[in-house]
């Protein structure tokens, strides 16, 4: 677990309501605001790299299809 004070900070503007949606999510999950905003993040992130593979080996297969 990253000791808080030497986790790198990051401030952000959120748009109206967005802080009380992300806070309605944190006690329903038990959890942070913090925990569920990097949740977020990381599933966007993985979601992002997941694409650009599938994306790429559509590519691959469609450039072999066009050589065949």
């Amino acid at each position: 677990m990253t000791d808080s004070r030497q986790a790198d900070k990051f401030v952000i503007r959120l748009p109206g309501g967005m802080r009380d949606r992300i806070g309605a999510a944190a006690v329903a999950q038990h959890t942070s605001m913090n925990s569920v905003i990097i949740r977020a993040l990381e599933s966007y992130l993985d979601g992002q790299e997941h694409q650009k593979i599938l994306l790429e080996a559509l590519s691959e297969k469609l450039e072999r299809l066009e050589e065949a």
